[in-house]
């Protein structure tokens, strides 16, 4: 979560203040070296308001979070992205009980959410 360096607490809560707001910063990250359709490998591709992308050549539509840690997550991305920056940010282990209560979702939910942010910080050797 490199991404987040160098901010802090209330520079990111004006940054990211609603999901619309998350989704186009996932969007320009995922999509910054160009759009390639999963499905043809078409190039060309047009944007949609929710900052997914419509391939021009068959129609596939991806949407900003598919295949990111932030694919079909129910609580929402923007808890997630804070989750996501907390974890980055302390200094200390956080529990899952502690993130469940403190972002209004499920011990159980914020465990695996954890995980997965625990596991993409060891793939890219920022943990």
């Amino acid at each position: 979560m490199e991404l987040f360096k160098g901010q802090n607490l209330l520079e990111f809560t004006e940054r990211f203040q609603t999901d619309n707001n998350c989704k186009e910063y996932l969007s320009h990250i995922k999509w910054e070296e160009g759009f390639t359709c999963l499905k043809c490998g078409h190039t060309a591709s047009q944007i949609r308001k929710d900052y997914s992308r419509t391939c021009n050549k068959c129609s596939y539509t991806e949407t900003a979070t598919a295949n990111t840690l932030f694919h079909k997550v129910k609580f929402g991305i923007r808890k997630a992205f804070f989750i996501c920056f907390e974890m980055s940010t302390s200094t200390k282990s956080l529990s899952a009980n502690y993130m469940g209560v403190r972002y209004g979702i499920t011990t159980k939910t914020a465990r695996l959410f954890m995980h997965k942010v625990r596991e993409a910080m060891k793939s890219s050797g920022n943990y």
